[in-house]
């Protein structure tokens, strides 16, 4: 497969595979970025989210480890795949659930990174609220949806310049971002001690404290598992195997646990799980101010990231494989413009949303591992990937490689079975196992089970392919 003369761009901007001389992150760039987008999107929410129900010795549990037993399952197949082969994160999901198949993923794909970058938008809003009103102004609620559509705008232009723009913006960012977790802690600790912090009450805790504590597990493990988004976009982008993995676990997971845990701690003292409501009270008005242009301006380049990769994400729909990058973002974006309109009603359901990142990748991420990590012992071929004709490898019945398929949906299902993010109804087997983890691992195994008993997994992984018949790219 010879690359074409203008290859750079369209590995960066489109889904051929990314060459190790052009990739982005060596080991600085890859843990500053995946601290800066760990630190500038969901964690602070996810604390604030967890103090509702839970207080600081049970949030720390349930944040520390939910985070990294759902990154863990999340990032290793697609990490070491997407680095490996500079894959874009919907092509490595090919041999799993086939040509079509794979493009089911593309909808929950939208779903989550739309849905945080729209929240983290209107945090953004409430962001640029609240430092007028730390400086004596009341710019009215319509602020927070000018912010929105300000960091949209901000997004764009980020965006559209690749990816050596964010690295070099979350360079800067990171030190800064570092030290204002580091100063919220100290804050904390010396205005209030560990002994206040830990004797907090939840914030609107249910009336059975044991159910509080699964549902804040749970909410730890979704939100590792919501990390699928983003995960591939990074690994292809770094230049060794390491430079993948490791960030990916010590940013995203640790260090993004211990984030949570900061804004668990700030939600339970300032009483709202509001990030942009607790600068202020915690740093005074300076220090406050200067926060909040930080988290701010943090939560713009975070929303670059996932809109970006969505981007990528949408070259797999035949009609928008040839599209302009700037038209395809711009078509991509669109789906936040809700949350200039409504933010507050839209931000109020963030907790439903991040549990609801179980339901839509708990399966998806069991159905990956076994087929990448257990079947495939880690080796894809890249032709038949890129093969869209009835014979490549990956193409299967129709397109579509049905045990994965109704292994997805019945992970879906038992999930919703077990509980119901939007309305809280739970089933009492929810006592024994999360619900994201018996999505992951009864697909896995279901999986697993069906394609040695179909004989339907591809054997071509490592074979070589003379030239493609019909391209899909």
């Amino acid at each position: 497969m010879s690359a074409p003369p203008d290859s750079g761009q369209d590995s960066i901007f489109g889904r051929l595979p990314v060459l190790l001389g052009e990739r982005e992150y060596g080991t600085l760039g890859a843990h500053s970025t995946c601290f800066a987008y760990a630190v500038a999107t969901w964690c602070f929410l996810t604390g604030g989210y967890v103090a509702e129900l839970v207080g600081a010795v049970q949030g720390i549990v349930c944040l520390l480890a939910g985070t990294l037993i759902g990154l863990f399952v999340t990032m290793m197949p697609m990490s070491i795949a997407c680095q490996r082969y500079g894959l874009e994160q919907m092509d490595a999901c090919k041999p799993a659930f086939g040509q079509r198949g794979a493009q089911i993923m593309i909808i929950f794909y939208l779903i989550n990174m739309l849905g945080w970058s729209g929240l983290i938008l209107v945090m953004f809003g409430n962001g640029l609220r609240n430092i007028g009103e730390a400086l004596g102004y009341d710019p009215g609620r319509w602020v927070v949806g000018a912010g929105v559509a300000v960091g949209l705008w901000l997004s764009y232009l980020i965006c559209t310049r690749g990816v050596h723009l964010l690295n070099v913006i979350n360079a800067v960012l990171t030190p800064a971002l570092g030290l204002l977790v580091v100063f919220m802690l100290v804050m904390l600790l010396r205005d209030q001690g560990w002994q206040a912090i830990a004797a907090a009450a939840p914030l609107d805790p249910g009336p059975v404290p044991f159910t509080n504590y699964l549902i804040a597990l749970e909410l730890g493990i979704a939100g590792g598992i919501s990390w699928w988004g983003g995960i591939g976009f990074l690994a292809r982008n770094t230049r060794s195997r390491r430079n993948a993995v490791y960030p990916e676990l010590l940013q995203l997971g640790l260090a993004g646990g211990l984030v949570c845990c900061v804004g668990l701690f700030s939600a339970l003292v300032v009483r709202s799980f509001d990030p942009t409501e607790w600068m202020v009270p915690i740093g005074g008005l300076f220090v406050g101010v200067i926060a909040l242009g930080f988290v701010a301006f943090a939560n713009v380049t975070s929303t670059a990231v996932s809109i970006f990769a969505s981007g990528l994400a949408l070259r797999h729909v035949p009609g928008l494989r040839d599209l302009p990058w700037k038209i395809l973002i711009l078509l991509t974006i669109s789906p936040c413009v809700p949350f200039i309109f409504w933010p507050h009603e839209l931000y109020d359901l963030g907790d439903a949303f991040l549990a609801y990142n179980g339901t839509m990748y708990a399966p998806i991420v069991g159905i990956v591992f076994v087929d990448f990590i257990v079947l495939r012992r880690q080796r894809l071929s890249l032709w038949a990937i890129f093969e869209g004709a009835p014979s490549g490898a990956y193409h299967y019945t129709g397109g579509f490689h049905w045990p994965a398929i109704a292994s997805l949906v019945l992970g879906q299902a038992l999930y919703l079975f077990i509980y119901n993010p939007i309305s809280g109804e739970m089933h009492e087997f929810f006592q024994f196992v999360p619900p994201s983890v018996i999505a992951c691992l009864v697909p896995a195994l279901t999986y697993w089970l069906a394609t040695w008993a179909l004989r339907t997994r591809a054997t071509a992984d490592a074979q070589p392919v003379r030239r493609l018949l019909e391209p899909n790219i």
